[in-house]
Parts: structure tokens; sequence; C-alpha cells
């Protein structure tokens, strides 16, 4: 199973200057050059002189621009419908037209030769069949304010309206180093999400839908979180970290990728191949088989002897299986995201 995934960052007026160089050199890590931006941000000054800014980024660098506006961009930047070219100028590609534009004027826009994004979470199927463009693009909203983001039903109906028509969409993922002004309490689309950690929440919407491109909607992320993500991007591989993980198991374990068997049981996932005679070094229960814990058949199982299951709900104790590691809590819901199927490689968790 291969996923060709390509998640983004975004970089604004707002953000200091160690934040945006920290952005860039992500993004370039990443090999991403295509960044998220706003021009209509109510609390950002000096828009002309952003807009500079990112010129010098596109012409040293070779970054381009997808940016949020609305008609106060216009006003602030002393530019019309008619004439984009000071945008395109500054590696501008795209636009997502936030609000304040009737469908005739985004229409009009249109004529600039940028790319057309609409407001994925707020448009409707209406809008869509009348603006009846073929590279339209959705890209979600994001919340600053608490308890503002989308429920997931709510999300899935109105990815669906791009999904169905073959138009890209794209969702954001609040970041978890630098968080953007005036509130800093995150940029989710899904409310869920909120305060959660980026790699959980990247694998959530790559689980909820394939289709989307991830944003990281301000700063970077953790290393490791960039790491794991570059290698679902690149390889297919979910990587799962683990914490106490039974000393005899340790080479078992890591370095290696597991598939994940195709029945969905709904009790655990069953990894393939893992059948071999091997005896835990401890055996320490916990109260139940926990969801998030991995277990092991035990030699009372016959051939299923050391047989891997990662458990998805919490079920009663038994001495045919015994925990030999489990997933932390900030991984924990990873759980939840995994397919039939999926390739899996473990790693020690480091400190949390």
């Amino acid at each position: 199973m291969f996923h060709n995934y390509k998640m983004m960052f975004c970089v604004y007026p707002t953000d200091n200057e160690e934040t945006r160089t920290l952005t860039f050199d992500a993004a370039r890590t990443q090999d991403k050059t295509l960044l998220f931006t706003s021009l209509h941000i109510p609390e950002s000054q000096g828009l002309k002189s952003y807009l500079e800014y990112l010129r010098e980024k596109h012409r040293q660098r070779g970054f381009t621009f997808f940016a949020d506006i609305s008609p106060l961009t216009f006003e602030r930047l002393h530019i019309s419908i008619d004439d984009l070219s000071e945008l395109r100028e500054a590696g501008v590609t795209g636009l997502r037209i936030d609000f304040g534009f009737s469908n005739t004027e985004i229409k009009q826009i249109t004529k600039s030769g940028l790319q057309i994004a609409v407001n994925a979470s707020c448009v409707t199927e209406a809008d869509i069949e009348e603006l009846a463009l073929p590279n339209l693009a959705g890209w979600h909203n994001y919340y600053p304010r608490p308890e503002t983001g989308l429920t997931r039903d709510f999300f899935l109906i109105q990815t669906a309206l791009f999904n169905g028509r073959g138009l890209p969409v794209y969702t954001f993922i609040p970041g978890e180093r630098q968080f953007r002004a005036p509130l800093f309490l995150g940029l989710p689309t899904l409310e869920h999400q909120r305060y959660k950690n980026v790699y959980r929440n990247f694998v959530e919407i790559k689980y909820l839908s394939p289709e989307s491109t991830v944003v990281c909607s301000e700063g970077t992320l953790y290393q490791e979180h960039a790491t794991w993500i570059q290698t679902y991007e690149k390889k297919g591989v979910l990587t799962v970290p683990l914490s106490f993980t039974d000393g005899a198991l340790e080479n078992t374990l890591f370095d290696k990728v597991f598939t994940v068997r195709t029945e969905d049981t709904g009790v655990s996932w069953r990894l393939e191949n893992t059948r071999r005679v091997i005896t835990p070094e401890k055996v320490i229960q916990g109260e139940t088989r926990a969801r998030g814990t991995l277990q092991m058949d035990m030699p009372s199982y016959g051939r299923y002897q050391g047989e891997l299951h990662i458990m998805r709900k919490d079920m009663p104790v038994t001495a045919n299986s015994v925990r030999v590691a489990e997933i932390p809590e900030p991984y924990k819901a990873l759980v939840d995201f995994i397919r039939p199927k999926e390739e899996i490689q473990f790693i020690k968790a480091g400190k949390l």
C-alpha cells in the first residue's frame, strides 16, 4: 500500500522572523516548496512589505504560495481584480477565496490565470455547480477560537462535495511548536484535534480523507513527527511508537515492517507472519488487555504461539495472551486509524 501524501506548511504576516525562518527551512527539508499564506488577517500590518518579503523568498529560494484573500486584500495592497500581476510576481500561484466575493467576481478573478479555491468548510453544492470551474480546489477553514471547529461528520460531508467531483481538498491541522497570533490556541479544521500532536492528527486526516492534502496550519513540527510523516508519505509505512517493550522481544519488534491482516475483527489488529516459538522475559499483565497494548499469544494457544495483536478495545485478561508492549497515550488513537493490510513499523518511544 503506497501513499503519496504531501503535507504543507504555512507562513503568515503576523509570524515573527524566527518562526518564518524555521517554517521555510522545515518546508525545504520536507521537499515542500508550496506554502499557504493569508493576505487578509485583520491584525496584520504592512501587507505591502509582507508581499515584498514573499517575492524575495520566491526569487531567492523558489518558494510559491497559495494565498487566502478577501476584499481587504485588494484594499490594503491597492490592487484590483482585473490586475493580479503583483501577486504572481511574488510567487502566488493560487488564491483561496475566503469571503466577500460573489460567484461572478470569483469567475472574474479566474481570468488572472491563478488557481482558484473556495472555503471547503462553508461552500454549498449549489455554489460549486454555479462556479463550474474545472480546476477548482477546496481548502477547509481553520478556527483560532476554541469550540468553533468542525465536527467529524460535517467535515466528511463537506469534503465529499469535492471528492465526488475529483477536485482536490486541503485540510488544516494545528501546529505543535509555534502557534499563531492573536490567540495562540491552535488552528485546526476539526475541533477535536485542537491541542493534540501533529503526527496523530496527520494520520487521522489521511484515515478520514485519503485524498486530502494535510496542511500544518502554523509553525513547524517536532523532528520525530516530521520523520514519521515523511516515512508515511514516501514509503506508506505507519510508524507506531512503543513503550514498555519486553526485553525478549526487542529484536522481534524493531527494525522491520509488519503487515496488518485483512480481517477486521473489531477486537484487535493481527499482524501477519508473527507466529513463532518465543516466550516473554516477564509476564506483567494489566487490569485488562487494554486498547493500545501489544499482546502476544502464549504456547497454550498452540500453533498461534507468538502471534502479535494490537488491541483496539479493552478486553478481559486471559492466560493465553500477554502484554509485551504498549502505545504511549499521545499516540494511542493510532489504533483507530489503521486499515487492513496497513504496513507498520514499531520504534521505541523516546521521552514524551
